[in-house]
């Protein structure tokens, strides 16, 4: 009887030691699963957060500018963000690919930090209908006038030259007036 019980209890001691073995090896290989899937997992959050900011930012044009704004004008603001957070994208893989998913981060904490300050300035301010309906175009008459000084200034030589030109006219124009 004593041996049945002595062997029962080293079996029983060998079961338990193999059980905390197995699951040793099941728990390491959870967390190193986990550790090696996390660069994926960071990056999806990376991709989720940029595009919750766009969809913020468009709630937020939406919210601000469809009282007063037409149909289209909105659409073309809306594209205007659109456009800026594929720029930004593009940029960030052009300049930094290494850092391709901290940028799209980084621009999703811009835009929607800023959409988030435009509806609270918009609900708070008493002067926000007036600055939110003169800011699109100021920005866009500022940019034209940037563009359009750049432009002069590169004809008549006196600014930076780039490698290549803005556009070109289809070949080399020639001056009839000494003729």
């Amino acid at each position: 009887m004593n041996s049945t019980s002595s062997t029962l209890t080293q079996l029983a001691s060998n079961l338990a030691a193999n059980l905390y073995e197995f699951l040793k090896v099941v728990v390491l290989g959870v967390l190193i699963a986990l550790l090696a899937a996390l660069p994926w997992f960071l990056r999806t959050i990376a991709m989720l957060t940029w595009l919750f900011a766009a969809w913020f930012g468009l709630n937020a044009i939406q919210t601000i500018y469809a009282p007063f704004t037409e149909e289209i004008p909105l659409l073309a603001l809306k594209g205007a963000l659109i456009l800026a957070q594929v720029s930004w994208l593009g940029l960030m893989i052009l300049a930094v690919r290494e850092h391709v998913w901290g940028g799209l981060a980084l621009g999703a904490i811009v835009v929607g930090g800023l959409s988030w300050l435009a509806i609270t300035v918009s609900e708070n301010w008493q002067y926000a209908d007036l600055f939110f309906r003169v800011l699109p175009s100021a920005l866009f008459s500022v940019l034209l006038i940037y563009e359009t000084i750049h432009l002069r200034s590169m004809r008549r030589g006196d600014g930076v030259k780039l490698s290549a030109p803005a556009f070109e006219w289809g070949g080399k124009i020639q001056s009839t007036k000494g003729e």
